[in-house]
């Protein structure tokens, strides 16, 4: 039986080497500033990452409308 690896593309290493260089805890625009990255293309491989198992995502300040 083949086993699936879980592997990480070299944006995918740098938000983790940001992120434990900066204390584990970190906002998508944080982590945009701190790289090159868009927005967008942080948001889509922290959740790629959380799918996978190796992050755990939070949401904060989120308002919702009434």
């Amino acid at each position: 039986m083949v086993k699936q690896r879980k592997v990480l593309n070299a944006k995918m290493r740098e938000i983790l080497r940001i992120l434990h260089k900066k204390g584990g805890a970190m906002t998508a625009n944080e982590l945009a500033d701190e790289t090159e990255f868009s927005y967008r293309t942080v948001t889509k491989y922290l959740e790629k990452m959380a799918d996978i198992g190796i992050l755990v995502r939070r949401k904060y300040g989120k308002k919702t409308k009434k």
